[in-house]
């Protein structure tokens, strides 16, 4: 009994999951990193600043950290992500 009662809690997960999806709605945290932060990030590295340098450049631009600066590990994964495939060095 407890097993189909969870099975019946899954499905109704799963269809709330798809009618927000149809609405537009996505689940999880809202990205730190826009596409001009990444860009910015991306050209600053290619002149040789310093990551952590990169990271008191850049200013979070919505959200509750709005106003702030990035972490350098929030910024490492950025550039990691935005890397082009096959360029890792």
């Amino acid at each position: 009994m407890a097993e189909s009662e969870q099975e019946y809690v899954r499905e109704k997960f799963l269809e709330g999951q798809a009618s927000a999806r149809e609405r537009g709605r996505h689940g999880g945290r809202p990205k730190v990193f826009d596409d001009d932060m990444i860009a910015y990030a991306r050209s600053l590295r290619e002149r040789g600043v310093a990551v952590p340098d990169i990271a008191r450049k850049l200013v979070i631009p919505t959200g509750k950290n709005k106003g702030r600066h990035p972490s350098v590990a929030s910024v490492y994964r950025a550039l990691a992500e935005a890397e082009p495939a096959g360029t890792a060095a």
